[in-house]
This record gives C-alpha cells, structure tokens and sequence, in this order.
C-alpha cells in the first residue's frame, strides 16, 4: 500500500495556500535594515582627536595658573 504525500509537498500544487502565503508576504511589512553600530564616541572618526584636545585646553586652564603663582 502506498504512502499518501506529505502534506508540505512542494510538488503539488495547492492554489489557495499558494495565494494565502503571498497575501501574507504582502501584508508583512518589510524588514528594517540593521542600524550600524557606534562606538563609544559615535560615528565621527575624528571624535577621539577632539576629546583629546578639550581635555589638553581644560587641564591647561586648570593646572598653568597653578604653576604661575
């Protein structure tokens, strides 16, 4: 006695499934691309060159006056 076929067999050709599954890629919305990850100072490459010289001019503020008394 033969097997009946599975129900899942992309052989045959079920109209209303086929119609039922497009419906619903259609209704799906679309995927949203992934966000880039940023680093710790954001996407700006010369991000790290600016905080490196705001805490040169910050530390000057602070410890020059120190060393002119």
């Amino acid at each position: 006695m033969a097997k009946p076929p599975p129900e899942d067999d992309q052989r045959i050709t079920d109209l209303n499934r086929y119609r039922k599954a497009k419906e619903a890629e259609r209704k799906r919305p679309p995927p949203k691309p992934p966000r880039p990850r940023e680093g710790l100072l954001g996407s700006n490459p010369k991000a790290g060159l600016i905080l490196a010289i705001a805490v040169i001019v910050l530390l000057a503020l602070f410890v020059v006056p120190m060393f002119l008394r």
